[in-house]
């Protein structure tokens, strides 16, 4: 613990988070450009979120997108909240080398987006790269459970961490994207609000999912409580995928009605 009046390692992590908000919030009100076009704008009673997203679901291209991104951040909000726990029982690892693997992740995550994401999207398409991108996080959250010092040891935990990692920085910006095209220019700040809405809930769901699988009836992590809470996330990316080929469908169907 740092003293009184000094800024310490673990506080420095809280300054920086909030000098990047404070530069989130400049650049939004400084470069981003307004969705709503003049003269466009219809104003209209405001429904409930939830109502908003429960309803989106009946409407088929945008319904299967938000479903597969509310079941991926579902999926990732298990694995986020499990990490940790995971990494300190059978690795033994602490606060400060898990701070490692996390800048291993972003890293990876900024390379996925940064460089990958673009090319491979002009050859590929959204839909297709998004069946990619769960795919991998099928197979990776499903590796998990099998690593450990007597198996693979910190090599394998790094490869399945990129495999995530690159899973889903091609499947989240790939349906942002998708959701974007087809929506109206009207109803673009209500549809991504109706998607983060949905993120926002699937970040509540997961970790209460993940809290009650990870313990066991002594409140204890062990072989058998990691395995089945990543198996979980898992088969919940693998729902996500089939939903995911069914928007390659839904998606192909789409651009042929708008081209007629």
């Amino acid at each position: 613990m740092s003293q009184p009046g000094k800024i310490g390692r673990k506080e420095w992590a809280f300054y920086v988070a909030a000098a990047l908000s404070l530069a989130n919030s400049i650049a939004l009100y400084f470069v981003l450009p307004e969705s709503i076009k003049p003269g466009t704008h219809i104003a209209a009673a405001r429904k409930n979120r939830i109502v908003e997203l429960i309803e989106s679901l009946r409407e088929r291209e945008f319904g299967v997108i938000n479903l597969v991104y509310f079941l991926l951040v579902t999926a990732f909000s298990i694995m986020t909240y499990a990490f940790v726990l995971f990494t300190a029982y059978r690795y033994g690892y602490n606060a400060e080398q898990n701070g490692y693997l996390f800048a291993f992740v972003g890293l990876i995550a900024i390379i996925g987006q940064g460089f990958l994401f673009g090319r491979l999207v002009k050859k590929v398409g959204e839909t297709n790269l998004t069946v990619v991108g769960c795919v991998l996080m099928v197979i990776s959250l499903f590796s998990f459970p099998f690593f450990g010092p007597g198996f693979g040891g910190l090599t394998a935990l790094l490869v399945a961490c990129t495999v995530l990692s690159i899973g889903n920085a091609f499947a989240s910006p790939s349906l942002t994207s998708l959701a974007s095209k087809i929506s109206p220019d009207d109803k673009q700040g209500t549809s991504m609000g109706i998607m983060q809405s949905g993120a926002s809930l699937a970040r509540a769901i997961g970790p209460t999912v993940g809290g009650l699988l990870l313990t066991n009836s002594i409140s204890k992590v062990d072989d058998l409580t990691v395995t089945r809470t990543f198996w979980t996330a898992s088969a919940v990316m693998f729902v996500a995928t089939l939903a995911a080929v069914y928007a390659v469908k839904v998606m192909r169907e789409y651009a042929a009605i708008q081209t007629i």
